[in-house]
């Protein structure tokens, strides 16, 4: 099953979809998703939206320190480059690294998931490639109350 988005709106609400998805599946001990995002070339048009291919995945907790020492984290904006971000991630990636991204409103998640994107089309030819599992956290804003953002974990796989 995949998920097509054009558009940040799209993008954001299908994240979020999968978020909820995750959500429920964590009632199960193994089950998890995640998702590969791809561009794609919309039928007659010049535009291109994005393929959000979900995979089946086993859970896995890592709590461990190790783990958690090897997660590069990122915020996201939705003025950020999703090219330097891209770049940003296949350079973690190369180096067997995590990269957590937080992502707050539309244009922000929408930057996100285009970077994983563009990422993937950087290391394609190296024998790896990135996964993302999304979730909702909670972070701290200016006034100092807390509202709901967009976790994209983005993990390696070599293929």
């Amino acid at each position: 099953i995949a998920l097509v988005a054009v558009g940040p709106q799209s993008t954001n609400q299908a994240t979020k979809a999968i978020c909820i998805a995750r959500t429920y599946l964590k009632l199960s001990e193994d089950v998890d998703i995640a998702f590969q995002p791809e561009f794609i070339h919309l039928d007659n048009s010049d535009s291109s939206g994005l393929s959000m291919p979900i995979v089946k995945k086993a859970r896995r907790e890592t709590t461990d320190e190790k783990a958690a020492a090897n997660v590069q984290s990122l915020k996201v904006a939705a003025a950020t480059d999703s090219k330097v971000l891209a770049g940003a991630i296949a350079n973690a990636a190369r180096q067997s690294q995590r990269v957590q991204m937080v992502a707050i409103g539309a244009g922000s998640v929408n930057q996100a998931v285009k970077g994983i994107a563009i990422a993937r089309q950087y290391i394609e030819n190296e024998g790896i490639d990135l996964t993302c599992r999304p979730e909702f956290t909670d972070v701290d804003n200016e006034e100092g109350t807390q509202t709901t953002a967009i976790k994209l974990l983005v993990l390696v796989e070599q293929c």
